[in-house]
């Protein structure tokens, strides 16, 4: 059965195939392979290639299907419409007629229709539609050979053991081996000598070539797929980056590419970039010329351009026009409450609206102020309005809305009032400042001269002089990029603080402070928004650049929570004839303090311990003292309840697998919190001692694991919830907060040792714990500690910023897997995503940074997390069970991420518009148009 063989050949035949169910056939000729392969005869391999409909063309992937080409002697083509159409298809049937013959071509007919005319001496292509028609019209002058494979269809799939598919075999391989059909399986019909064992050895063989051909085909063909993903890979992470680089300027289009990126490929890249995502600031595009805009205390952003709209940023709602007058409106202000809204208009005209219901506003009084153009609002907490304008100015009591009454004039400089109502300033042409008190009667009293150097004024501006919010610093911006801050929480003597210099804004013409008084936004002619750090005011420190306007930035209103900062800005060309831009937007800036930030939520839970989640993930436990909070309330996260605290500092806590069984101690301690409300304390006959630095809840066994400061570690029996009992005492702990974690199925308990090492126990129910080995770094200490759910890989942070993963399955002799340094000093925070193929580290460096961890040997960083800088080094992570939330909890309060790539496409998806044609054509070149929102 041997015969010459050609050096250049690797395969007896090239495959060619469309339809997934003919990879059932190769599977089932694989299995014959296995059963009858023999040594006295190994037939080369098949090349296997199927058609990938989805894919675009790349040159790569041809090259690897030309060299399968190259290398086979034989083409066969499984025909079906599908094959017919297939461009991959036709293009290997084009290649094979150009370089080889066509009587080395064989067809196997699998679905379709196939005809011969006789007498035209070809296929009847008004009825057949198995071939491609346009390459094959005029191959064939003699009937060729083929195999009808149809049957297999009615069979319930193709078996090996099948006598017509056997004999479908043979009529394959009797052209690949240069022996008829009749001489491989009918030599018994033919010769009556045979017998049915050689009958049956020579059909195995036969089996075994096409087998053997088949086995060597599926791995090309899982080749071939490989050198697909790879493609898709590249194309995902060039995307990712990308979006990056247009984050600020084109938003929108930067969530289309993510979602793409991420669709064609869940890269590490595009994960990160995707969790990094809550960074991307949100377009408002203004109807004409934008002017204002400003926050409620309930959420609501009121925009004044042509018309005035309420949006709800938080739901992403449309916008709610309101039914404002002809006259255009310049300047929008909301009561301390939230409930009103002021309108201020170029005639001088105020409007005041119920915006009780956002989806409903309704006006309750229009009052002629003011004589001149309205420049700004401001609603004191007492129910004054101050009205500025370009000349002169008033108060107006609007304590009933329906007739506002006015109460006195302001002067005609006036450029800022205070929140309380108790103080304003106004500005003389120099640019100096005065400072007035005002009486609650709207009584006027000159109080203090703000001395300065000379500021710059090409014209007032109506937000480059702002008061904070507790009205005890004012800020004026000028067109020297500087911006001059004064304390004047006594009016009568206001001291000066230190200057703010701006870089390249070509003036600043509008400034903000946040709510909490710590962050002083500034903008000016450049389009560039900066953010600075005064909380310290003699020490300003500069923060975020926000860099996506292209012109002017007018206006600048802080959220009521001050995680929102936006920006109304004259984007756009300006019309030859001088009129205003018709190309406005404001954009909605996510921060965190001075900083940009993907978080989510901040929650005013300080302490630093590990938060604790719910199993149900609608409880969070967290802060000193300890708190818990919902987070699947409608309006966002919300204060539920305050558990008793032991320790000044805080102490460290654990939802039980029932949901509703929160422990602490020393010694335990438990709450049932089936009413999250009210909390009812299980053991109020103990007497506590300590606060647990570290606790850890066993996953299938009813004990829990904690540590105090310097003190053993205490193992506690909870069978009982109201009669914890301690099981065992363990060797002393260090102070870290995650210093314990037991493994998913329960048996080995992690705990740091003084030393730096880990000790590893098994712990059973009702028995004392036995020790099972140990992991001791070299020349470093461990930090944290957080073990997989799944299996026993147990991550290891240390003092010297590395993170490494150990194989458990034998704790008498743990195995190193892989290690990362990226963080700059201890990693103090560590956890596991419950899915088990991401973790999360926190360093001394400040920075909490993704893991992919689904390969432990090798640790991949998706991202370093924008926290807003408001976290400090020492931070406790926990994800969420059910995988969507992150948990960062520092010393200045708890931050929530969102981590579920599924909520973060369709929050992408909602904030942005489709992709455009022409957009999908610079950025996917040769893929079809595809919007992946659509």
């Amino acid at each position: 059965m041997s015969r010459r063989r050609d050096a250049a050949i690797e395969y007896d035949a090239f495959i060619s195939y469309s339809h997934a169910w003919d990879k059932d056939l190769a599977k089932a000729f694989q299995s014959r392979l296995q059963t009858f392969d023999r040594p006295w005869y190994r037939p080369r391999s098949l090349k296997l290639f199927r058609d990938e409909t989805n894919l675009a063309a790349s040159p790569h992937l041809w090259a690897e299907i030309e060299r399968g080409l190259t290398r086979s002697r034989w083409l066969v083509l499984m025909a079906s419409p599908a094959a017919a159409a297939s461009p991959w298809v036709r293009a290997e049937i084009r290649w094979w007629l150009t370089h080889r013959s066509v009587d080395t071509l064989l067809i196997a007919w699998t679905e379709g229709t196939l005809v011969w005319d006789p007498g035209r001496r070809a296929f009847d292509w008004s009825r057949s539609d198995a071939l491609p028609h346009e390459e094959l019209a005029h191959a064939f002058t003699d009937e060729p050979r083929w195999v009808d494979l149809r049957w297999l269809r009615h069979r319930g799939g193709a078996t090996a053991a099948d006598p017509r598919l056997i004999e479908c075999a043979a009529e394959f391989v009797a052209p690949l081996t240069g022996k008829s059909k009749d001489e491989l399986i009918g030599d018994h019909v033919r010769q009556h000598r045979r017998t049915i064992r050689t009958v049956r050895a020579t059909i195995a063989v036969l089996t075994a070539l096409l087998l053997t051909a088949v086995a060597g085909g599926i791995a090309a063909y899982e080749q071939r797929n490989e050198a697909l993903t790879q493609t898709l890979v590249a194309q995902s992470r060039q995307l990712a980056a990308e979006a990056r680089s247009i984050q600020d300027t084109q938003p929108d289009l930067a969530r289309q590419l993510l979602v793409q990126a991420y669709r064609l490929a869940p890269t590490a890249e595009a994960t990160g970039a995707l969790v990094e995502s809550g960074t991307l600031p949100r377009v408002i595009h203004a109807h004409g010329y934008a002017r204002s805009a400003a926050y409620s205390s309930q959420g609501l952003l009121a925009v004044a351009d042509d018309d005035v709209r309420l949006l709800e940023p938080a739901t992403g709602g449309p916008p709610t026009p309101l039914d404002a007058p002809q006259k255009k409106p310049t300047a929008v202000a909301f009561s301390a409450d939230g409930h009103l809204l002021a309108v201020g208009t170029g005639q001088g005209e105020v409007r005041l609206l119920d915006v009780t219901s956002s989806r409903r506003p309704r006006s309750v009084a229009v009052t002629s102020a003011v004589a001149s153009p309205v420049t700004s609002l401001v609603f004191a907490a007492d129910g004054r309005l101050f009205v500025m304008a370009d000349k002169g100015g008033t108060i107006l009591d609007a304590k009933d809305p329906s007739h506002p009454v006015p109460l006195g004039p302001l002067p005609g400089t006036t450029v800022a009032a205070s929140p309380a109502g108790n103080l304003i300033a106004t500005q003389q042409e120099e640019g100096a400042l005065s400072l007035w008190v005002v009486s609650a009667t709207a009584q006027l009293r000159l109080t203090a001269t703000l001395t300065s150097p000379p500021v710059q004024l090409v014209f007032p501006q109506p937000q480059h002089v702002m008061f904070s919010a507790n009205g005890q610093v004012l800020a004026l911006g000028s067109q020297d990029n500087r911006v001059r801050l004064w304390d004047v929480a006594d009016p009568a003597h206001p001291v000066v603080r230190p200057d703010i210099q701006v870089t390249s804004t070509l003036g600043v013409v509008s400034v903000a402070f946040s709510p909490d008084g710590t962050t002083l936004a500034t903008a000016g002619h450049s389009g560039v928004v900066w953010l600075w750090d005064i909380s310290d005011p003699t020490r300003p420190r500069s923060g975020a650049r926000l860099s996506g306007h292209t012109s002017e930035v007018g206006a600048l209103a802080f959220g009521p929570d001050g995680r929102t900062l936006a920006s109304v800005s004259s984007d756009g060309t300006r019309p030859s004839d001088g009129l205003p831009p018709t190309n406005q937007t404001v954009r909605l800036w996510p921060l965190s303090g001075h900083e940009r930030s993907s978080s989510l939520a901040d929650l005013p839970l300080a302490g630093g311990y590990p938060p604790a989640f719910s199993p149900d993930s609608s409880l969070l436990a967290s802060g000193m003292p300890t708190e818990v909070w919902r987070l699947n309330a409608r309006n966002g996260p919300r204060h539920e309840s305050t558990l008793e605290t032991y320790r000044v500092g805080g102490q460290a806590v654990a939802f039980g697998p029932d949901g509703h069984t929160v422990v602490s101690g020393i010694p335990a301690i438990t709450w049932d919190t089936t009413d999250p409300a009210h909390p009812n304390l299980l053991t109020p006959g103990v007497s506590r001692s300590d606060g647990a630095e570290s606790i850890a809840f066993n996953p299938s066994l009813p004990l829990v694991a904690m540590s105090s400061l310097g003190g053993p570690v205490q193992l506690w029996d909870i069978t009982d919830r109201a009669r914890p009992a301690l099981l065992a005492t363990l060797d002393n702990a260090p102070l870290d907060h995650h210093a314990l974690a037991f493994s998913a199925d329960g048996v080995l308990l992690a705990a740091l040792g003084h030393s730096g090492s880990v000790r590893l126990w098994r712990v059973r129910e009702h028995a004392q714990p036995t020790a099972e080995g140990m992991i001791e770094p070299t020349g470093t200490a461990a930090r944290s500690l957080a073990f997989s759910p799944h299996g026993r890989t147990l991550l290891v942070g240390d003092d010297r910023g590395s993170l490494t993963s150990w194989n458990l399955d034998r704790p008498g002799r743990p195995r190193r897997m892989g290690t990362s340094d990226r963080h700059t000093g201890a990693v103090e925070g560590l956890a596991y995503h419950p899915d088990g193929t991401l973790a999360a580290s926190a360093g001394e460096d400040g920075l909490i940074r993704l893991w992919a961890v689904g390969d432990p040997a090798r640790l991949v960083e998706v991202t370093s997390l924008s926290d807003g800088n408001s976290l400090p080094a020492a931070v406790s992570l926990a994800f969420s069970p059910d995988g969507r939330l992150l948990a960062g909890s520092g010393t200045r309060g708890v931050q929530l991420w969102t981590v579920d790539p599924g909520a973060i496409l369709r929050r992408l998806c909602a904030e942005s518009i489709p992709i455009t044609r022409d957009q999908w054509a610079q950025y996917l070149p040769g893929r079809d148009y595809d919007p992946p929102c659509a």
